[in-house]
């Protein structure tokens, strides 16, 4: 799990890094919520993976829903997260917000299911 979380902490560092320094998105990135998004997606992926890896030593089923319930967390989350932040701050960056956000969960979803296939592959059965 170590080089998964150094991965991840690594790809989170430049996706902090890179929406610093797009014009379009700077401004945005330099408030409170850009921090924020990428730190829960960083925390939550992580947790996630615990969970699958856990999961995965118990049994096989547990293992497919843990992997069914980390999508439908993170999905569901991100739903909260865009509609919380719409309704609470409104207009000002709700397009960098939204971007940021998909591109944010995009990157660490993809971690969670490359992860999620060689814990599968590892699996004794």
């Amino acid at each position: 799990m170590k080089p998964f979380l150094t991965n991840l902490a690594l790809v989170n560092v430049v996706l902090y890094a890179v929406g610093r320094t797009l014009p379009f998105f700077g401004e945005f990135a330099s408030t409170w919520s850009w921090s924020a998004i990428v730190a829960f997606y960083f925390l939550l992926t992580a947790g996630l993976v615990g969970w699958l890896n856990r999961a995965s030593r118990r049994s096989p089923i547990r293992f497919v829903t843990a992997v069914n319930g980390s999508t439908a967390i993170k999905m569901l989350t991100s739903l909260a997260a865009v509609t919380t932040y719409l309704v609470v701050v409104g207009g000002e960056f709700r397009v960098q917000f939204a971007l940021g956000l998909f591109t944010v969960f995009a990157f660490n979803t993809v971690l969670l299911v490359v992860e999620a296939q060689k814990i599968s592959k590892n699996r004794p059965d």
